[in-house]
């Protein structure tokens, strides 16, 4: 484990919570945008790898060396990626905690966005947008838990996504939502399900995919059916009975249609991968009904009609 050096002069408000694993080719690019807004606004950077064993480990070094404000902590072994989101959130000791997905970048305006949101009041956490995903749902205060599910649920599994108060973190049910792959999302649904918050929406600045020339991003599109219909409907009907049914179900499809993933060109680019075949279709569609906006016998037809016309 190697800390870097500890400073006295550090914003005491935010830190930035990091869980990485194997992403050597976009690591480099990504710690020198971060160390910037760091070093800048005097915020430290904590970093958990999950026993990377691609050459991470070399970079996060030399950063921790070099930068006062990075963190870097290394697990022993490698463990689940929730377990490893729960270490990196454990880390900080500030009164906010920014999660960040080890793709993307912070941009000055959003970084400025939300020390201005933390600065004018307490929130038991704060939004931000996405890549501009969100285009339809204006800034504002949210105190119902409802409204929220139904505007912003679908939006809330992007790392990046979610500030969260040390309250928040101090009260989050990790093991309710282990291997679910919505830890992150499921710690603040379930701890605004039974007590008054307020938590603020910033859609105008958005945290952005960063781009290395040359590099991909690996992709989980093998598992599209299995995370974004079967899991993501279980996740979101697990949830305390304090959250609607008619707000669960928005939720649920709003993901599959405001994030595109499941339009009917996406779902027949699925279909040439092979990704959607008569197995698939057969294993998961008592869930297309909520998280696929188009109607079950057209899936059924798509799945058995040969790739190659797609």
């Amino acid at each position: 484990m190697n800390q870097g050096r500890i400073v006295v002069d550090s914003n005491r408000k935010l830190s930035i919570a990091v869980p990485t694993y194997n992403r050597v080719d976009f690591i480099d690019s990504f710690m020198s945008e971060l160390r910037l807004c760091a070093e800048q606004h005097f915020v430290n950077v904590y970093i958990s790898d999950n026993a990377s064993g691609d050459g991470s480990k070399e970079i996060l070094d030399r950063y921790a060396q070099e930068s006062p404000h990075v963190r870097y902590y290394r697990n022993g072994a490698t463990i689940g990626p929730d377990e490893n989101f729960e270490r990196v959130l454990g880390y900080p000791d500030t009164d906010y905690v920014w999660l960040v997905g080890d793709t993307y970048k912070i941009a000055e305006p959003v970084f400025n966005a939300v020390m201005a949101a933390l600065e004018e009041d307490d929130y038991d956490a704060v939004l931000v947008n996405v890549e501009d995903r969100v285009v339809d749902v204006p800034e504002q205060v949210y105190t119902d838990r409802n409204r929220l599910l139904a505007d912003l649920g679908w939006h809330m599994t992007c790392i990046g996504s979610m500030v969260y108060s040390k309250r928040l973190l101090q009260h989050a049910d990790y093991q309710r939502y282990r291997d679910t792959n919505f830890l992150q999302t499921g710690i603040l649904l379930e701890y605004i399900a039974d007590r008054p918050f307020r938590i603020k929406w910033i859609p105008k600045h958005s945290v952005m995919g960063l781009k290395v020339p040359g590099v991909q991003k690996s992709s989980w599109q093998e598992q599209t059916f299995e995370i974004w219909t079967k899991r993501w409907a279980n996740f979101i009907f697990s949830l305390p009975a304090s959250y609607d049914l008619d707000a669960k179900l928005k939720c649920i499809m709003d993901h599959g249609v405001k994030s595109r993933l499941f339009t009917f060109s996406a779902i027949k680019r699925l279909r040439r991968k092979n990704i959607l075949n008569k197995e698939s279709y057969s294993r998961y569609s008592r869930y297309f009904r909520f998280t696929v906006p188009i109607p079950s016998i057209v899936l059924r037809l798509l799945s058995i009609l040969p790739k190659s016309m797609f």
